[in-house]
């Protein structure tokens, strides 16, 4: 993994835009030039009303910049009370010195209320946007977001994350967002207490078949051999172990071509039908949130599921929280017949834009800069709320209010291990030893999973006017195809067969040739 190369300058960014003079000289002197200000003020007809004007202007109190921030659920402090929302909105406008507008919808539904907003026109000056590899493409081509280039540039702080993050969804050399966090790659978590009660034997890079065999040990223990959420994009970290890629990428050759036509995605989609009909995937999956999936593995109800290598730590930890404490072993990949495999990559997947809409611009990368580079801001809002609101402080370490574990609230500490800042040690309480235990673990495997991490391409915009108009479509329909191939409602040769009827009728073929420049 990158070493970070975060030097954070903060103490720039605050006073950035504070008045050096204040009626004072460089030195710190009061500066007297000519005449007392009420003489100056008879010298000449009108003179007195003139500066009394003048000084009603300057105290008059500046407007206070209004911006609407659009971000899920699953941020704003991790819980979904509405109280303890504002508490975090509240922090975020003192940092920033902004009011804000906060729109939240929950996770599950939070990318299609982006993609209304942005439909309708009604886009807000500051939003998050997960897929972004996917969407950020579309929303640069409609011109809904901001170039920052030059923002960034004028910002100490956010200029000292590595240019190689910003690359990562930089569109025909021009960066539109703020990523917030190191690329994220998903492995698997199998629990380490459930494998030895019921010897399943998996290394860390187990084969397809030993995966499939080991963990159908569990089959009528009415334990969930395999949890897998509702995301269809998370098959690609199966599809990785054929060598396959849903969607238009780059091959080896450096041509554009379809994933789905590839020979090696029969092989993948034959082996993610047989998990299902294995009954090693979970049969509910296509209804299963990430908390559910997650909650399943943290009871003992679920073997194992599939997430962020840097969520290590919360395994461990709500586990115990549960009643079910457990260690659970990764899974970096799961190798193919031919040696292939990766774990999910999701590169910058999820980032900060600001609207090409927005009225002022410089306040929305303030709200930005506070997200991402101030350590007590960015604890808040992704991870432990606000202090007096989500927790109070114990002997050192932040306990949840009573109000906060009612809303289904706990205290996380990812942002440890996966924010560009190097050093939290400003905040008042720290993990206690066994979660700094964990995180070290993390930390550890957060650089191997970097190492073993599946391919994951971008697409500009502008090389292609028929990939920009149908690549939105072309994601929706593949997932479609997937999806009822596994669940059997079609078999994998209907289903490859239905895909390209599509493609077709999206010219397809001459979409490749203009991405290829033919």
């Amino acid at each position: 993994m990158r070493k970070r190369k975060m030097a954070l300058a903060l103490a720039a960014v605050m006073v950035l835009g504070t008045a050096a003079g204040c009626g004072q000289s460089s030195s710190g002197t009061p500066q007297t030039t000519g005449a007392p200000a009420a003489d100056a003020q008879t010298q000449a007809p009108g003179g007195g009303e003139q500066a009394k004007d003048q000084q009603a202007k300057e105290e008059k109190p500046k407007e206070t910049v209004k911006l609407t921030i659009c971000s899920a659920d699953n941020t704003f402090g991790l819980s979904t009370d509405p109280q303890l929302q504002q508490a975090v909105i509240d922090m975020l406008e003192e940092k920033a010195g902004v009011e804000l507008e906060a729109i939240i919808p929950p996770i599950g539904s939070y990318n299609e209320k982006l993609e209304t907003m942005m439909a309708g026109g009604d886009v807000p000056d500051i939003f998050s946007i997960s897929q972004a590899m996917t969407r950020l493409p579309n929303y640069v081509a409609r011109e809904q977001v901001l170039c920052l280039d030059e923002l960034i540039g004028s910002s100490p702080s956010l200029s000292a994350i590595d240019s190689s993050y910003y690359d990562a969804l930089a569109i025909d050399g021009k960066v539109y967002d703020v990523p917030y966090y190191y690329p994220r790659v998903k492995c698997l978590f199998l629990r380490k207490d459930i494998m030895e009660e019921y010897g399943i034997n998996l290394s860390t890079t187990p084969t397809t078949e030993e995966f499939i065999a080991e963990m159908g040990k569990l089959k009528g223990t009415g334990i969930i051999p395999f949890s897998f959420p509702k995301w269809i994009d998370n098959f690609q970290y199966f599809m990785n172990s054929f060598g396959a890629y849903a969607g238009i990428y780059k091959n080896q050759d450096g041509v554009y071509v379809d994933g789905m036509q590839e020979p090696q995605m029969t092989d993948a989609l034959n082996y993610l039908r047989e998990l299902y009909t294995s009954g090693v995937m979970d049969q509910e999956f296509i209804t299963t949130e990430n908390n559910t999936m997650r909650e399943y593995v943290y009871t003992g109800k679920a073997a194992c599921d599939i997430d962020y290598v840097m969520n290590y730590s919360n395994y461990v930890l709500q586990s115990e929280a549960a009643g079910a404490a457990t260690d659970v072993q990764p899974i970096y990949m799961v190798t193919g017949p031919e040696g292939k495999g990766g774990g999910l990559n999701e590169s910058i997947q999820t980032a900060w834009c600001i609207s090409s809409e927005c009225k002022n611009p410089e306040a929305a990368l303030r709200v930005i800069e506070a997200l991402v580079c101030d350590p007590e801001m960015h604890a808040a809002f992704y991870n432990t709320g606000v202090e007096g609101a989500h927790y109070e402080i114990k002997d050192g370490l932040a306990v949840p209010t009573e109000k906060a574990s009612n809303s289904g609230y706990s205290i996380k500490y990812n942002y440890l291990t996966d924010s560009f800042i190097g050093d939290f040690s400003s905040l008042k309480y720290q993990p206690d030893e066994n979660t700094m235990e964990s995180i070290k673990v993390q930390q550890a495997m957060i650089e191997e999973a970097m190492n073993l991490r599946g391919d994951k391409q971008m697409i500009p915009s502008g090389i292609s006017s028929l990939y920009d108009e149908t690549s939105a479509s072309i994601t929706n329909t593949w997932k479609e195809v997937v999806s009822q191939i596994v669940l059997g409602s079609t078999s994998v040769e209907e289903g490859l067969k239905a895909y390209k009827n599509f493609w077709d009728s999206v010219d397809g073929d001459a979409m490749l040739k203009e991405l290829n420049g033919q």
